[in-house]
């Protein structure tokens, strides 16, 4: 062998080491993306676990249908948020919702309006954190999905062992060679799936409005359902008996 042949062979190597070291480091630099994305995925759902319990404590407070349906309309929604899971729940875990809450206020009535405003206000802020968050998880969903679209496109593993196999003239990279169903197969295994959200992530609750804005048409319609439901009256009574 020569010094032409030589230095082909050397530049062969390193071309080869390159296209090599190329791809793996892409790879390792998207794998710890789709890590990220996922951890930040499990995030979301957390904070949407915690939306949704408060979403159950402000059913619970207020307890009756018809004053659920007049709070609801009052904030704009038709879809009642999580109301369906809130019925399932056993009827022990219902009223643990708003146990350790200290009562505030003079009267039975004053104290369960401030209860009602406080849990709706708890549920406000975390409805605000969530749609800030599924805000930054569709960007980042997007940008990532562009990531994998460009690395599946710029890294296929059948025409990298082709490009390598060529510079051998023509010799399989893999020992045994592969068959083109094979390589087809493999260089489908070594692609990135594209990252998604799932059914619960993809839409979130609408956002709700400050209390200060709706503060005194809620506080007419608890006046109204207080007065006119035992059924409230009782349960607020019973808060107030769990700090006696």
């Amino acid at each position: 062998m020569d010094d032409l042949d030589k230095t082909l062979d050397a530049l062969r190597i390193q071309i080869k080491k390159e296209i090599v070291d190329h791809y793996f480091a892409e790879r390792v630099y998207l794998e710890e993306e789709v890590k990220d994305f996922q951890d930040e995925a499990a995030a979301y759902q957390t904070e949407l676990s915690a939306v949704a319990r408060h979403y159950y404590m402000l059913y619970e407070v207020l307890h009756r249908e018809p004053l659920i349906a007049a709070v609801m309309e009052l904030l704009g929604l038709e879809i009642w948020p999580f109301y369906q899971e809130y019925r399932r729940l056993p009827a022990a875990v219902r009223e643990g919702l708003l146990q350790g809450r200290p009562p505030r206020g003079l009267t039975a009535w004053r104290r369960y309006r401030r209860l009602v405003f406080e849990v709706y206000e708890e549920l406000q802020r975390q409805v605000q954190r969530l749609l800030e968050k599924h805000h930054k998880i569709t960007i980042h969903l997007r940008l990532l999905n562009e990531d994998v679209d460009k690395f599946n496109s710029s890294f296929d593993f059948g025409l990298i062992a082709a490009q390598i196999e060529a510079m051998e003239g023509g010799a399989p990279v893999i020992s045994g060679g592969l068959q083109s169903g094979e390589r087809e197969e493999l260089s489908t295994r070594m692609r990135f799936k594209r990252q998604k959200l799932s059914d619960t992530e993809i839409t979130p609750p609408p956002p709700l409005p400050l209390l200060q804005t709706i503060k005194k048409p809620l506080s007419a319609i608890l006046a109204r359902h207080y007065q006119g439901s035992p059924q409230i009256r009782a349960l607020s009574a019973a808060l107030d008996n769990d700090h006696t």
